[in-house]
């Protein structure tokens, strides 16, 4: 089984790699597909061109035979929505994907298009995080998604659930990385030392 990770990654940092690392030998996944959005509905602002996100998640990858890249939502050149991509690959893999998401965007599911649908198809690894409350991802995954949270470490690919994921800490966001390169501060060990180059060869998030 495949794991599927979109995302911005604006940019990709050392904690999207190491969560994808720890979710794919938690759940004893084949392989981690990185789908970088062309623009999230949620989000209304590029920093950098897609095509340099891109060029740097295939760095940040690249040496890592169980990640691959799909660079669909970024030739599409238009809003992405989770919902087509996972039907495509629902048709490609034959089973439900499996589809990792933060609990911060987890948590609001229910505004993301055709979500019901989506909960029907989707195998959801929710990725927990320092500030999150177990009892309110759990309560909401119950009350507005009527579905119950897993905490097993096997994923049955013919059915549709939540899963959460507690593994290790990492704290570092893409906003902070953007702010320290505004501010002139290194991101020397926040990003892999082949993305922090391409970042300063291109002048990358300056402005």
């Amino acid at each position: 089984m495949i794991g599927l990770y979109g995302g911005s990654f604006d940019p990709i940092h050392i904690g999207h790699l190491r969560l994808a690392e720890d979710v794919r030998e938690y759940y004893k996944l084949n392989k981690i597909i990185f789908i970088p959005a062309y623009l999230s509905p949620l989000k209304h602002r590029i920093n950098i061109l897609p095509e340099d996100r891109l060029k740097l998640i295939e760095m940040a990858i690249g040496y890592n035979p169980y990640f691959d890249i799909d660079d669909r939502e970024i030739k599409n050149e238009k809003v992405s929505y989770t919902i087509n991509t996972i039907l495509f690959y629902k048709r490609k893999l034959g089973y439900n994907p499996i589809f990792l998401v933060g609990s911060d965007a987890f948590l609001s599911l229910h505004k993301w298009r055709k979500y019901n649908l989506l909960l029907e198809i989707t195998n959801f690894i929710v990725i927990g995080r320092d500030k999150d409350n177990l009892a309110d991802i759990y309560e909401y995954s119950r009350k507005v998604l009527c579905k119950d949270l897993r905490l097993t470490k096997t994923i049955e690919p013919f059915s549709a659930n939540i899963y959460f994921f507690n593994g290790r800490r990492i704290d570092i966001s893409s906003s902070e990385i953007r702010d320290r390169i505004r501010r002139g501060k290194p991101i020397t060990y926040l990003v892999p030392p082949i993305v922090e180059d391409y970042i300063k060869e291109k002048r990358l998030y300056v402005e």
